[in-house]
């Protein structure tokens, strides 16, 4: 139809922007108070969008209209398979968190099939639950850390988990029993939607940053345009094998010096703690070093603490590549670098700026994510709420 384009925009933008009053939202969008007013009414019959009273600033005017997305008809779910960690939520059309539920991660579970049953019992438990409080789902977005070509939901190569060529959609699908479309992307790409919509509703030009993950390696999420960028491939981002340190430490994927090498979560942790390893103390599973790493930093342990000004360092001067592969407005530091930011960011501030080209007021920021450990479940939701503004599948009727 030929107002399915200024429909889905109007979509979009509520997604981005809301709540709006019917005028911003047409000024937003660019079209006529009629067209505009026909468009909502749509949307509004679908249970997309929903009428919200705010109270006025004057005591006796009349309450304020806005239009949001409706929060009580639809749901939309993330699952996120990680190294030690299964997350599931379910979120409403407007981001509120409906459920969470986390379990720790295995050993054995390393095998795709084993995870695969663990994960997808989780996600049941989840999906019970939005059935039972009568809402529809509108699908579930899966995060995995690694390459992972989106076009298939085919998982190319997760490093973390030892993952090559695993058909994910098509698994967690058929796990599901049909019961809600799946789409599967790396948490890169997902954590970078959810803070690209945080910062536009909190009224930030989110047009264009590159989110890094800071987890198990270094991958960004790329907003370009305002758009997620994916590449040629759909697998673009995997900025931790860029040759940083040549010839430098050896690298899991077989060459030396790359990023991770020197900033990724395993060497800074394992970094801050070697004076602290104890005879028979097993591995620690990420989140867990970062605890024991930031309980020291807080206690003032020097040398802790100059282990993450050197990686700090060395992330402002990867950061500063990026930058100047994208050029973006803003990189930003995701995961686990948001928990070590307060040792971390003033040295690689210091080192990003000076490896930029050019300095100046234009330049790229490097900022910390204020998003919780819970970013990229959260945007894999979102990815699916997005797959309908940006008319990959069909509107609900």
């Amino acid at each position: 139809m030929p107002g399915d384009a200024t429909l889905l925009s109007v979509l979009r933008h509520l997604i981005d922007h809301g709540p709006l009053s019917r005028p911003d939202l047409g000024e937003g969008v660019e079209l006529a108070r009629a067209t505009t007013s026909s468009l909502v009414n749509d949307l509004l019959r679908r249970g997309l969008v929903a009428e919200i009273a705010t109270p006025s600033e004057g005591r006796r005017g009349r309450p304020t209209t806005l239009l949001d997305l409706d929060d009580t008809r639809y749901a939309v779910a993330g699952l996120e398979i990680a190294m030690d960690r299964i997350h599931v939520a379910v979120y409403s059309l407007r981001g509120r968190e409906l459920l969470r539920i986390e379990r720790t991660g295995e050993a054995e579970a390393v095998n795709p099939r084993a995870l695969l049953r663990r994960a997808a019992m989780v996600l049941q438990e989840a999906l019970d639950v939005v059935e039972d409080d009568r809402r529809t789902l509108l699908g579930v977005g899966v995060s995995v850390p690694g390459l992972v070509d989106a076009s298939t939901g085919t998982v190319k190569y997760v490093p973390s988990l030892g993952w090559r060529d695993v058909a994910l959609k098509e698994g967690v699908t058929e796990a599901l029993g049909g019961r809600a479309p799946v789409m599967v992307d790396s948490d890169a790409n997902f954590a970078a939607l959810a803070e690209r919509r945080s910062r536009m509703r909190g009224g930030a030009d989110a047009s264009s940053l590159v989110y890094l993950t800071g987890t198990y390696g270094i991958s960004a999420g790329i907003i370009a345009g305002g758009r997620l960028w994916r590449g040629a491939r759909g697998m673009a981002g995997e900025v931790g094998h860029l040759i940083l340190d040549s010839p430098g430490l050896r690298c899991v994927c077989g060459r030396n010096g790359c990023f991770e090498t020197r900033a990724g979560l395993q060497p800074i942790v394992e970094s801050a703690l070697e004076t602290h390893r104890r005879p028979g103390r097993g591995h620690l599973a990420p989140a867990s070093a970062v605890d024991e790493v930031v309980g020291l930093a807080h206690g003032g342990d020097e040398t802790v603490i100059g282990s993450l000004a050197a990686a700090g360092r060395w992330i402002g001067l990867g950061a500063a590549m990026v930058s100047a592969l994208l050029d973006p407005q803003v990189v930003v530091l995701g995961g686990h670098y948001a928990r070590i930011a307060p040792w971390i960011l003033g040295p690689a501030r210091e080192s990003f700026a000076a490896a930029l080209l050019v300095s100046g007021p234009d330049t790229p920021r490097l900022e910390v994510s204020t998003r919780s450990a819970w970013t990229a479940t959260e945007g894999a939701a979102l990815a699916v709420l997005m797959s309908l503004a940006e008319g990959d599948r069909t509107l609900p009727e």
